[in-house]
């Protein structure tokens, strides 16, 4: 592998991969979004031959995966098996892979790194897949507004080539070897995000919402501590970080999902308004697993999983929480 990014590819021409995409080429990067809408999307982005835009896009797997040095995963984590499957052909041995999917697939709790090794490991080596992670709404980051992240890696070297690949003077990336710990941070936060949505659409206060995401964080910590995540990670741009962000934005999707559904929407309808991939409804049945299992105390994210999947409502289980016996801190 280069200790340069000449090229890079993007799976993922959702709002969140234009968006890596686009921060990229308006760095002059050279990067290609993968489509199946091509037509539409030449029409919008595709640059001229005078123009120092170096976003396009392709349909063509074949011609566009094995140029790349950096292959970035932008997708759903309920797509993400089903895409690496997909490019899995035409990866070269060289490349590096990195997740910007905050999520756990579903049918099997695994976060999107142990999804891509699932998929890749006769071809890539663990060290070589990554994830970028941290408080980054991407509307903000079109608007060209400041952003910081955290690329991590288990090889501190490959985090170093990645973070001077995307550092830009908007865009400032940390790095970090935990990608355990980043990616349950990343993915945990949007669980709580919904239950900062049903406070302040209860008009719960600033008290009590400030102590959701400390609590909350807390339970996030013991989820990604007992998959083997760094305590310290969680309180650094992809734990804190992001879950501050989410919980207080109203440009997030699952602080806006949790809003709906304490106003009355059912899911399908909340979904419907949205009109994009709200992570947290399958994490948090993911999360709900991995805390049965492993016996954790969770009662926060347990009591969201009563909301959206035991058809509670937001006032019951927060009752059920202020109720709960009393313990020290």
């Amino acid at each position: 592998m280069s200790s340069q990014i000449n090229k890079s590819v993007i799976i993922g021409s959702g709002p969140w991969g234009e968006t890596i995409g686009k921060t990229l080429s308006n760095n002059l990067k050279d990067v290609i979004i993968i489509t199946r809408n091509l037509k539409s999307k030449k029409q919008i982005y595709y640059p001229s031959k005078s123009s120092k835009n170096k976003l396009r896009f392709s349909d063509d797997l074949k011609k566009s995966i094995p140029q790349a040095e950096l292959i970035i995963f932008a997708v759903p984590s309920h797509a993400l098996r089903e895409n690496v499957k997909k490019i899995s052909p035409y990866i070269s041995s060289k490349s590096l892979i990195l997740s910007a999917t905050k999520g756990l697939e579903i049918s099997s709790n695994k976060i999107a790194t142990e999804v891509i090794f699932d998929e890749l490991k006769h071809i890539i080596s663990k060290e070589k897949i990554g994830v970028m992670s941290g408080p980054n709404l991407s509307v903000e980051i079109n608007e060209g507004k400041i952003a910081l992240t955290t690329i991590a890696f288990t090889e501190i070297t490959n985090a170093k080539i990645v973070q001077n690949y995307f550092h830009s003077r908007i865009f400032r990336p940390y790095t970090s070897t935990d990608i355990l710990g980043v990616q349950y941070g990343g993915a945990l936060k949007n669980i709580i995000a919904i239950a900062s949505g049903f406070l302040d659409d209860g008009n719960y206060g600033d008290n009590v919402k400030s102590s959701l995401i400390v609590r909350g964080l807390n339970e996030i910590k013991i989820i990604g501590m007992s998959k083997g995540g760094e305590e310290r990670t969680f309180y650094g741009l992809s734990g804190l970080g992001d879950l501050i962000t989410t919980c207080y934005s109203k440009l997030s999707r699952n602080y806006t999902f949790g809003s709906l559904i304490s106003d009355g929407y059912s899911i399908d309808k909340a979904k419907k308004k949205i009109g994009q991939t709200i992570e947290g409804i399958d994490t948090t049945r993911s999360a709900y697993k991995i805390g049965l299992k492993n016996q954790l105390e969770i009662p926060i994210i347990n009591s969201i999983h009563k909301v959206i999947h035991e058809k509670y409502s937001a006032k019951e289980v927060i009752n059920k929480l202020m109720s709960r016996d009393l313990k020290s801190e």
